[in-house]
């Protein structure tokens, strides 16, 4: 045991050793930087320099803890450590090229260096010598030779950068970043000869076993809490850059260095017990408490010290160094004990592999000191300092709350156990359980069509799978209506980013942080796909997470019918058509059979549109279009043949019983006859309202005959202001006499049995046509959308529609006199067409059954 005991102290102090021996020489090398340099040039060079280390740390993706955390057999050690060191190589090569084409956007200042081919070919391979002296590091970690890593940064390193500045004087501001980067590559060259000597490192990249691709989530975590860490490193010196000048750019630099003096300590210790741990778990408890107790001997002091001294310390820098830097540096003195609660609480989430947690504390860090230090920046350097401290103090509390709630090993009395290093295996489902369908892209009930196409689909997945659990994200909010005929509903993604309960700043935020969660669901290659998304599902709020995970364990998603995938010009279009697949994308990309039920498709003004619905059309099990037309356009989108297949609109499957008398409802006689009117807003200001004034004086024109009028509004919610008792009332106001209006919400079942009491109906809104039509009525089709007239021309009826854009007193007033002398005509092409059409609309359960007949029930998950 005290052999153990002095493995943790003799680590720690190697590990010390070398940071502060590298920092310490470091700090030696920008003495004789301010001495030979002027405060401009150590500015813009600290600003590079700067800029390269935090590239090489963004280059680990996480590998390096992984080669601590988890070793691989000694036998494919070597192939482990060569395949991370390459990995490492070209991730710093690609993000230093990726820095040096982004410098207009934010170091404008330091284009000069991507300009000459020369020093920018430099930068880029400092960046990867850099990373992959990062990595050496923690092999020697994981091999427990911390001895190595004094002697490589410690002492090597830092000398050969030291003598470098005098030669290189007639470089300017480059000479200091060329000196940094020989620093680095004659620490890689060293670190390679010391492990072929040590541990007989040699050229090995093939065969299995790495735990590389084992331990991708673990790496993915630390290494997105790691990109989350480095975030203000790499933002609070632009920011002093841009803000303050060069100079001002100087000074910070330099107090932070000196800081990193106290700061060292904290991160050694953790090293050493981050490596200590992963060799013996069993130790968890001693090492974790030693390790504690030792950072508290050593960096408070040092803290308290570090503030006394920083006007001494910082007149080695000599000019005006000790009045423009000395404040600054007291608040980082002050704020290392802030960033010692934060390391010691990072590393032991990681060693718990909380990783959740980790990220959420890091997102507080970078949050808290990049906000406020961008909210402070005028008022003066001292003030990144206050920023930096409570970022890391804000971090450092989430982390210690975190672990107040997680079972540590030798912890009694738990909250949350930590995750063991395997999952068990799931018990296997029943068939009577396993089957379980998502309807996604669900509308409102308020809109009675879209309600009366999802009971129809809802009855007809259960028709095709009687035992399945069927489930609905859609556009209702679930505290407010948890469920629709007996299915749970979830919500959805494009319900919680579209949120018309909230103001259009969060809408907008939402909107876009969906999208780039989405984009980190969809994009990564599918090796990674599964740990990227176990690590971003605990960060996404509940509604979001709820679609998503309903999607992974599905065995079918089923896209509601109904005319929403399209897209207009403008973003909103890109937006629309984005959410509306985003559902069905996530499914495909975990196997799951996607059937879109009968539909309109398009239009797609943009080529990405047509390319974004042709890559979902093509992929999924079956698609059902309600008209020709968007058969033509899937065709144009380059989607011919399966899996698109004509189909019917399910509203023609829609038939509730009678749910009471309309005419005693709204006081007409029973013998009376009464024409139904339904509207929408649809255009321009200046069109809408020629179009509201001719049905208006169409309403008055059919008074005339004797007959009454109904304004029927079809839909009633107020997401997008798409009510149409809005319209209607309007329309009522441009009468001569009022007509009768139905002025409340209607349940979209009672609905219906409105539409059959009339003779016939003037429909805009084309589900009240559809209701319409399925009660024997005859109507006169607005047409706002190709739906219509697809739909009435499978009908036979084709010369009943009018475009919308045509409307007119005298164009309704012609069709309005031609039905009612032609309205035996009509209903005899209706009862011709009509019992086919709707035997049509009810085969989606026998499509539903062969779509999924190759996919064995429970595959889902």
């Amino acid at each position: 045991m005290n052999a153990q005991r002095d493995q943790v102290a003799r680590g720690s102090a190697y590990l010390l050793a070398a940071t502060v021996g590298s920092a310490g020489l470091g700090f030696l090398f920008w003495v004789a930087a301010a001495r030979l340099f002027t405060p401009a040039q150590v500015g813009t060079a600290t600003s590079l320099t700067n800029a390269i280390t935090l590239i090489a740390y963004f280059s680990l993706c996480g590998l390096n803890s992984t080669l601590v955390r988890f070793p691989a057999p000694p036998e494919r050690r070597h192939a482990q450590i060569n395949r991370a060191l390459l990995l490492v190589f070209a991730a710093g090569c690609v993000l230093g090229t990726g820095y040096l084409l982004g410098l207009p956007l934010y170091g404008a200042r330091l284009l000069a260096v991507r300009q000459d081919p020369v020093q920018a070919v430099l930068v880029v391979l400092f960046c990867a010598l850099s990373a992959v002296n990062l990595l050496t590091d923690a092999v020697f970690i994981g091999e427990r030779l911390p001895q190595y890593n004094t002697l490589v940064d410690g002492v090597l390193q830092g000398l050969s950068k030291l003598g470098l500045p005098f030669l290189l004087t007639g470089l300017g501001a480059f000479g200091l970043v060329t000196a940094v980067g020989g620093g680095y590559a004659v620490a890689v060259l060293a670190s390679l000869w010391f492990l072929r000597r040590r541990i007989g490192l040699r050229p090995a990249l093939r065969g299995g076993g790495t735990r590389l691709r084992e331990q991708l989530g673990f790496s993915a975590g630390s290494y997105l809490s790691s990109l989350l860490n480095l975030l203000p490193l790499l933002v609070l010196p632009l920011l002093v850059l841009q803000r303050l000048g060069t100079a001002a750019a100087a000074y910070y630099f330099v107090a932070f260095q000196v800081a990193n003096l106290a700061n060292a300590v904290s991160f050694a210790v953790c090293e050493s017990m981050f490596a200590e741990i992963s060799a013996d778990e069993s130790r968890f408890g001693p090492v974790l408490r030693r390790s504690v107790r030792l950072i508290a001997l050593v960096q408070l002091p040092g803290a308290v010290l570090l503030a006394a001294g920083s006007g001494l310390l910082l007149r080695l820098f000599g000019g005006a160094y000790p009045a423009r830097a000395q404040s600054l540096l007291v608040v980082l003195a002050v704020g290392t004990t802030a960033v010692a609660l934060n390391t010691v609480g990072s590393f032991v989430l990681k060693l718990v592999r909380r990783m959740a947690p980790l990220i959420w504390s890091n997102v507080v860090y970078a949050v808290v000191t990049i906000g406020l230090a961008a909210l402070w920046a005028g008022r003066g350097l001292v003030w990144f300092g206050c920023a930096w401290g409570l970022g890391n103090l804000a971090s450092g509390l989430y982390a210690v709350l975190a672990l107040y709630r997680t079972r540590l090993p030798g912890r009694r009395g738990p909250r949350h156990a930590a995750p063991a290093r395997t999952a068990r295996p799931s018990a296997p489902r029943t068939e009577a359980t396993a089957m379980k369908v998502l309807v996604v892209n669900a509308y409102v009930r308020e809109n009675a069509g879209d309600a009366a196409l999802l009971a129809v689909c809802l009855r007809q997945v259960r028709a095709a799978f009687p035992q399945a659990r069927v489930t609905v994200a859609g556009m209702e909010d679930r505290a407010v209506h948890p469920a629709f005929d007996g299915a749970a509903n979830l919500g959805s993604i494009r319900r919680y980013v579209a949120d018309a309960a909230i103001g259009t700043p969060r809408r907008i935020l939402r909107k876009a942080v969906g999208f780039l969660v989405s984009l980190g669901l969809l994009l990564p290659p599918r090796v990674l796909a599964g740990p990227l998304a176990g690590l971003l599902r605990p960060l996404l709020p509940a509604e979001v997470r709820r679609e998503v995970d309903a999607v992974a364990s599905a065995d079918l998603v089923v896209s509601m019918g109904g005319g929403y995938f399209n897209a207009r010009p403008g973003l909103d279009g890109y937006q629309n058509v984005f959410y509306v697949v985003l559902p069905l994308l996530l499914a495909l990309r975990r196997g799951v059979p996607v059937v879109l039920a009968p539909q309109s498709f398009g239009p797609f003004p943009a080529p990405a549109q047509r390319r974004l619905a042709a890559y979902v059309v093509r992929r999924a099990a079956l698609v059902l279009a309600r008209e020709d037309v968007s058969v033509d356009i899937l065709a144009e989108c380059g989607v011919r043949g399966t899996p698109v297949r004509r189909a019917v609109d399910s509203g023609f499957a829609f038939a509730p019983p009678p749910q009471g008398d309309w005419r005693a409802r709204i006081g007409v006689d029973p013998h009376a006859t009464l024409v139904g009117v339904t509207a929408r807003q649809w255009l321009a200001p200046g069109r809408q309202e020629q179009y509201e004034r001719a049905l208006a004086a169409t309403i008055d024109a059919v008074r005339a005959t004797g007959a009454q009028v109904v304004l029927i509004p079809q839909v009633t919610t107020d997401y997008l202001g798409d009510d149409d008792r809005i319209v209607e009332r309007r329309i009522a106001g441009y009468c001569a006499t009022p007509p009768l209006r139905v002025d409340e919400t209607v349940d979209y079942r009672d609905l219906k049995g409105l539409y059959a009491e009339c003779a016939y109906v003037l429909g805009t809104r084309f589900h009240s046509v559809i209701f319409a039509l399925t009660s024997g009525v005859p109507c006169i089709a607005i047409e706002y959308e190709h739906k219509t007239r697809g739909i009435m021309r499978d009908l036979g009826l084709e010369s009943w529609v009018l475009p919308i854009a045509d409307v007119s007193a005298a164009s309704l007033g012609t069709l309005v006199e031609r039905l009612r002398t032609g309205r035996e005509e009509y209903l005899r092409t209706l009862a011709e067409k009509l019992p086919g059409y709707v035997a049509r609309a009810e085969e989606l359960p026998e499509l539903l059954r062969a779509a999924t007949a190759r996919r064995p029930v429970g595959a889902g998950a």
